[in-house]
């Protein structure tokens, strides 16, 4: 039994060495599995001057006896590679193969297929030309071949890239290889499903929190995924097709930022500025060049071998700062050693795999370790800053749970609080009192306004006079009873002017008087104030009126006389040159629904109805918004003082009444029109 176990063993070891060095020619006839590795049957030529054509090559010696192994690693190299592909078809049938280079950083890849020393199809690829060209539309480099019965084809394939060059070549059966691209891809999208919903629950914390650390979070997660989109050949196929440059610097180029994210975010969370000054130091100047080393490849790509040991140290000094933070016993520095020691893991295990560290026989696990480290380490960090967000939510019930402590303690003190409640009553009257004095200052400025035009017509009936006088033509004042009319009106303005001041006087503690009211006929009294502002109102300016005299308003005759001199003063006002015409109308209406201009309140009913029209410029909707409050004026400074429409609404609502407001700005139907709506009483 023991001797027949030993000859297993020799007889494994020595099909496994014939296998290994064999180099025999590939007869597509005897293979019976879904793929084989060609690596032991490539031959390789190198061309360091990028110049030889296949005419040069054809005769050339290659490289011969390659080990079975999964890849044949070339590293980072300024050469071109030749390889050579020798495969027989013994059958009957022609066979389709499809035969595949699983590496999508190879800037160009020529296929040449020759059968009989004739050259039967070329083609023309790599990440540097345009994805069209591909003969496979995948993200790696695949090249479908159909090999006649009882035929001997020669493959050549030129190979070159500034990145490090690894050669993955593989004879698939057609199924099994779209097969296989399937998984890969769903492999991806798992990748990335995750990095995407990982992503959008870290934007909500960090949106929420508004804390730094998580916003460098998102940063890592963007940077590494894109890293992954340029080494895994989806940027090529999917996002930027037409940027090669991208595809070439976007592994290292996008990592150098990850990195950088990765030693900010364990900074900040594990405090090494405090518990580690001296790795502080050396962590800021390593930050500080790897940020430079993506402008460095930009424009020297050569730097690249530099650029992977440069991430290759990152890596470890990552992992190294994790792990001393955990004999420190920091609680941030559990979750981040393992997540980071994945990570750090992959990058080392991969980047060494690039410079040729690292067998060949391991390329598979090699290329794709940093990817599934990477998702290990979104997961755990995922994890943590879950359970941070939980502390934070822990110490904020906390602090709630304090303040309404607190809250309770200040409630006890009801001495404090009724001192506070005093004070406050006291404030109050204060406001009060200062609101009374201002409600006198308004009015006193009021009735002086209205004064001031009531001034204005006893002016004009003097300068008329003064006219009259220089008219006569003897000394027997032939126009006395002109004169005599004059005077009348001079003592009507002046009878209306202490009227005026009485009722000034009636809101003053000092000199109380009796509010007597005066009700006169409503056409009485406009044809009196009509009289009375005829002289401001001057020849040149129309007054129409259409008046019912058997309409009358309940309403204080003065209050009648000063609401009648602001609007036709404003009316006046609006016309330019102070030429136009004015109408007044004074009628009972039944109003079935409308609102009023001033307090927006729907009103309907029957009314009298007291209206000054113009022919004016008319009022925007914007102006109309504020003219009722109180020292709006839309005139010139020295011609208006806001308070006359805030006299007239509040007489016109202090009896119960409202005011509408029409007016157009349009050339063909300029104007406005005041209606004051009286509300009719029994």
């Amino acid at each position: 039994m023991k001797q027949l176990f030993i000859r297993l063993i020799l007889l494994m070891l020595i099909s496994n060495y014939s296998v290994a060095w064999s180099n025999d020619n590939l007869d597509v006839n005897d293979s019976l599995q879904s793929s084989v590795s060609l690596t032991s049957y490539l031959d390789i030529l190198e061309d360091a001057s990028q110049q030889l054509t296949l005419a040069d090559i054809e005769d050339a010696p290659f490289k011969t006896g390659y080990p079975a192994q999964e890849s044949i690693n070339l590293s980072f190299t300024s050469s071109a590679y030749w390889l050579r592909l020798v495969i027989d078809n013994s059958s009957d049938q022609p066979i389709n193969k499809v035969i595949e280079l699983d590496y999508p950083m190879l800037k160009y890849v020529d296929f040449y297929w020759q059968i009989d020393n004739k050259n039967i199809q070329t083609i023309h690829t790599g990440f540097a030309l345009p994805f069209e060209n591909r003969a496979y539309k995948s993200k790696i480099f695949a090249f479908p071949v159909q090999f006649p019965a009882h035929t001997q084809s020669i493959i050549y394939l030129r190979v070159a890239s500034l990145n490090a060059i690894t050669v993955m070549a593989k004879l698939w059966e057609p199924m099994a290889f779209q097969h296989k691209e399937r998984n890969d891809y769903l492999t991806q999208s798992l990748y990335f499903g995750i990095v995407l919903a990982i992503t959008l629950f870290s934007l909500g914390l960090a949106l929420f929190l508004k804390e730094l650390d998580y916003f460098l979070y998102l940063s890592m997660i963007f940077f590494t995924a894109c890293t992954f989109i340029a080494n895994r050949g989806l940027g090529a196929e999917l996002i930027w097709p037409n940027f090669p440059f991208l595809t070439q610097i976007g592994s290292l180029g996008f990592g150098s930022f990850a990195l950088v994210g990765h030693l900010l975010f364990m900074s900040r969370l594990l405090n090494i500025k405090q518990h580690m000054p001296k790795i502080n130091w050396v962590v800021n100047r390593l930050m500080a060049l790897i940020l430079v080393m993506p402008f460095l490849l930009s424009i020297n790509f050569k730097m690249a071998q530099f650029a992977n040991f440069l991430f290759i140290g990152t890596a470890a000094i990552i992992f190294l700062i994790s792990l001393i933070s955990t004999r420190q016993k920091q609680r941030n520095a559990y979750f981040l050693c393992i997540s980071f020691s994945a990570l750090s893991l992959g990058i080392i295990i991969g980047l060494s795999h690039h410079a040729g560290l690292i067998s060949a026989n391991y390329s598979f696990y090699s290329l794709n370790i940093m990817q599934m480290g990477s998702a290990f380490e979104l997961l755990v960090l995922t994890l943590f800053l879950t359970d941070r967000y939980r502390l934070i939510q822990q110490e904020k019930l906390t602090a709630d749970n304090l303040l309404k402590q607190t809250h309770t303690k200040l409630l006890s003190k009801t001495e404090e609080h009724k001192a506070s409640v005093n004070q406050q009553l006291a404030l109050t009257n204060q406001v009060y009192q200062m609101q009374k004095l201002e409600s006198v200052t308004r009015l006193t400025s009021g009735i002086a306004h209205d004064f001031n035009n009531i001034l204005g017509s006893i002016v004009g009936y003097n300068a008329l006079n003064t006219l009259a006088v220089q008219d006569y033509q003897d000394k027997n004042l032939q126009n006395a009873e002109e004169l005599l009319f004059n005077n009348q009106q001079i003592d009507t303005a002046s009878q209306h002017a202490m009227k005026l001041i009485q009722k000034m006087m009636s809101y003053s503690s000092k000199h109380p008087v009796d509010k007597e009211i005066e009700i006169r006929p409503t056409y009485d009294v406009i044809k009196e104030i009509l009289i009375m502002l005829r002289p401001g109102l001057r020849k040149s300016c129309q007054v129409n009126t259409d008046l019912d005299h058997d309409c009358n308003i309940q309403i204080d005759a003065t209050h009648l006389g000063q609401i009648l001199t602001n609007l036709l003063v404003n009316a006046r006002d609006a016309m330019p040159d102070q030429t136009g015409v004015i109408t007044i109308s004074l009628k009972r209406i039944m109003l079935h629904e409308d609102s009023c201009t001033n307090c927006a309140l729907a009103i309907k009913g029957d009314f009298i109805e007291l209206s000054v029209s113009d022919n004016g410029s008319g009022l925007k909707a914007s102006v109309i918004k504020h003219i009722f409050d109180p020292f709006f004026t839309s005139k010139e400074i020295d011609k208006g003082t806001g308070l006359g429409l805030y006299i007239v609404n509040g007489m016109v609502h202090d009896l119960g009444g409202h005011i509408m407001v029409e007016s157009s700005t349009s050339p063909a139907n300029k104007g406005s029109t005041f209606r004051l709506l009286f509300p009719v009483k029994a």
